[in-house]
């Protein structure tokens, strides 16, 4: 009798595991749902109670989102500057992680601090700063203003956790190929960084989705030619009323780059976001 309530009780907790994933995974995904098909609804449909399940999908919405807001141009705005500012965290952080985790640089943990203290000041404190500082030097309301920002943002994110995943590489590899006669930017380049892809890839996508959602910069340091998709997402809603079905077709053009770019990157994002992650 034990032997056959065995796979019984095995085949129950297994039943009992994927019903809770998929609980879980429908808890997780409704709000997803619900703003894709907010915005296919008109302002009436949404806001209906009972709520409307069935209806016949409109793009009126993303129709007035393209000629009242412009958010086409809003759109490639934010590609150019987040894409830019990415690339430019990430090779910048990447090389100065590089020397911090091999080199015999002095004092360098309190070098690693300090570019780590740079994340610890809120955005708010140094906003005003900026404004004044971009101002004096006539590059408000410009891409490389925001370029910049976001990039310094960036940079203390990418030193910290590259340089946990290059110490995580034994440095005997990289002594290896400098005995066969690679230099040391051809170490790094032939043998560290295709080790390094899996945590450049988790890396690369967080500090993305931290400067394509960021707002609070990209309001204060722009007024109209450098404007990004939050700003304008958030010009949906006013003091008088919120335009929901707007604002929902706003919420899914955001959306599509970052899943884009994770489906992309999937192959090496749960090696890379596991990596080194209970290093002391």
């Amino acid at each position: 009798m034990s032997v056959h309530r065995a796979p019984i009780g095995r085949f129950s907790k297994m039943i009992l595991v994927y019903m809770l994933a998929l609980l879980a995974t429908a808890f997780f995904a409704f709000p997803i749902f619900w703003m894709v098909t907010a915005s296919l609804k008109s302002d009436q449909s949404i806001t209906a109670y009972p709520p409307v399940w069935v209806f016949a999908p409109s793009l009126q919405n993303y129709v007035k989102l393209v000629e009242e807001l412009d958010i086409m141009k809003m759109f490639i705005n934010s590609a150019v500057i987040v894409g830019l500012s990415t690339c430019l965290a990430m090779v910048c952080g990447t090389l100065a992680a590089y020397a911090l985790a091999r080199f015999d640089i002095r004092n360098k943990q309190l070098i690693a601090f300090e570019v780590l203290s740079i994340r610890m000041l809120p955005p708010i404190v140094s906003v005003v700063p900026m404004f004044i500082l971009a101002r004096w030097l006539g590059v408000f309301d410009t891409y490389w203003l925001l370029i910049a920002a976001y990039a310094l943002s960036g940079l203390p994110f990418v030193v910290w956790v590259m340089r946990v995943f290059i110490q995580d590489i034994p440095q005997s590899i990289e002594e290896a190929a400098l005995i066969d006669g690679c230099s040391r930017l051809e170490a790094f380049w032939r043998v560290m960084l295709p080790l390094l892809l899996p945590g450049l890839a988790a890396t690369m996508v967080i500090v993305f989705m931290f400067a394509w959602n960021e707002f609070l910069l990209a309001s204060m340091l722009t007024s109209n030619a450098a404007k990004t998709l939050p700003v304008i997402a958030a010009n949906t809603l006013n003091a008088k009323s919120i335009a929901w079905g707007m604002a929902s077709a706003a919420g899914v053009i955001m959306s599509l780059p970052v899943v884009v770019l994770v489906l992309l990157m999937q192959r090496y994002l749960v090696r890379g976001l596991t990596l080194g992650a209970v290093k002391g």
